[in-house]
């Protein structure tokens, strides 16, 4: 299962990627742009220990700048 999260900006990607692996999350994908989408897609992706993929994800032409 995929699990996605909004967050209001990059630097809320990256405290939610943080926490996530504190609480034990494995990196799927670290903070980044992901060019492969848009370049303005900011995303960082981890495996929770349940197995489940959660991406936490700003946009700004969705999300707000």
């Amino acid at each position: 299962m995929h699990v996605g999260f909004v967050a209001t900006s990059t630097a809320k990607v990256d405290a939610a990627f943080a926490a996530a692996l504190d609480a034990g999350a494995t990196v799927i994908h670290p903070p980044g742009a992901q060019h492969h989408y848009d370049p303005r897609y900011y995303a960082a992706q981890v495996r929770d220990l349940d197995g489940y993929s959660l991406e936490f994800v700003h946009k700004p032409w969705q999300h707000g700048a």
